[in-house]
């Protein structure tokens, strides 16, 4: 392969992000075009990081939640350094070094390097047993936790991350409190009913939670002992697992010099302040706004396929979206505020795990949240991005399906 007579491609990163831009890139036959290098920090190929907690729990390997392979690049024609840190980017010259002294020459580059997570900045954050649940490397740091220790292990935390920490780890027979700062789990995608049913569900599971709580210290000498609440409760803990939020990873942009906000701030091209370099997914930011789910992050990898191709697209632009995720093997779907106000309809079937609340402003849906049961989730969410107007008389239809609804309209 003839790298030289094609432009260079350099793509920094291999988490979710630049996995679907490489997919777009192929669709779009762009190794026609461009001798593509893909240079990750990381030492695994690229994989499913939306399933790390069944490979925290043991229910799937690292290799079956794994896409991205070497196989994959050989057979894409595409080539991947992986444990390759990039310690500089020269806009100017148009180069990036490596952390072993490489110097690589790019006509274009693409910052795809994602987020870290956020550590609290509290006595005894550092005292060894403290963790945080991001990539492959801290699932396989978990995964060392003694189970035979019968302290359990204390999750801050009660978001997606969070919740996908305990799960792995009682799975893996380990006893698991989690502590949250808010009255609700998953409080940015619930309400408070609804974050209540999903909570026994979890506990069910075996999960302990402590709400309305912050930690203040964590004790311990040369190990994690236990931790003090910000109201004067002492836990006993063998461990302590961080899922307070994510941080974009913009180390890179800062050392090169490109403008940087709370993200890499981006147009709506993907490109950055500084010619041939783009950035997208999680270290990126867009009209003051920086990005976690999947959606958007995979239209910009879509847009910014067809931009590096030259193709004509639309440039990426806000758009209204919904969060769908499955937490312990529950569905949960939302989208619009979790405590909307407005007019209220709620469907609850606690023994089916069942929790249903539309919120209608001036006839039109203004949020939802599905809880158990999201096979309707798509329609409804439809009938929001349109603004349908709902006549008064088949509101509460609405709650029972797009079946049964139309059967009432019609």
């Amino acid at each position: 392969m003839q790298y030289a007579k094609k432009p260079r491609l350099i793509i920094i990163g291999l988490g979710m992000a630049s996995m679907r831009l490489l997919d777009e890139l192929v669709k779009r036959h762009a190794t026609q075009h461009y001798a593509i290098e893909v240079l990750s920090g990381e030492s695994t190929a690229g994989y499913n990081r939306i399933l790390l907690s069944y490979v925290l729990s043991g229910e799937k390997t690292l290799d079956s939640i794994t896409s991205h392979n070497q196989t994959w690049f050989d057979q894409q024609g595409i080539k991947m350094r992986l444990g390759c840190q990039v310690t500089e980017l020269d806009p100017i010259c148009r180069c990036v070094t490596t952390a072993s002294g490489d110097v690589l020459a790019y006509d274009y580059c693409v910052i795809a390097t994602g987020s870290n997570a956020q550590r609290l900045n509290i006595p005894g954050a550092k005292i060894p047993g403290t963790y945080c649940f991001r990539d492959c490397a801290d699932a396989k740091a978990l995964q060392s936790i003694d189970v035979n220790d019968s302290r359990p292990v204390l999750v801050v935390g009660a978001g997606l991350l969070g919740l996908e920490a305990a799960y792995g780890l009682v799975m893996q027979g380990h006893l698991v409190t989690v502590v949250h700062r808010s009255d609700r789990i998953l409080s940015q995608q619930l309400d408070f009913n609804a974050g209540q049913q999903l909570q026994r569900s979890l506990q069910k599971q075996g999960i302990q939670f402590v709400l309305n709580r912050q930690l203040d210290e964590i004790h311990g000498g040369t190990e994690v002992a236990g931790v003090r609440l910000n109201k004067g409760e002492e836990l006993s803990a063998k461990a302590i697992v961080m899922a307070v939020g994510i941080v974009p990873n913009t180390a890179l942009a800062n050392q090169a010099g490109l403008l940087v906000n709370k993200g890499i701030v981006v147009d709506g091209e993907l490109q950055t302040s500084a010619a041939g370099v783009f950035a997208l997914g999680e270290c990126c930011e867009f009209e003051q706004q920086t990005f976690g789910l999947v959606a958007p992050i995979y239209r910009q990898a879509s847009i910014l396929a067809d931009q590096l191709m030259h193709k004509p697209t639309q440039p990426f632009a806000h758009q209204l979206s919904a969060t769908r995720l499955k937490v312990s093997g529950v569905e949960v779907f939302s989208f619009g505020e979790p405590n909307q106000q407005g007019d209220h309809l709620v469907f609850q079937d606690p023994t089916q795990g069942i929790y249903r609340k539309l919120v209608l402003v001036e006839g039109r849906i203004a949020s939802a949240i599905l809880l158990g049961n999201t096979q309707d989730a798509n329609w409804l969410f439809d009938l929001y991005q349109q603004q349908t107007q709902v006549a008064a008389q088949q509101r509460s239809a609405l709650l029972f399906g797009q079946a049964y609804f139309e059967r009432i309209a019609a």
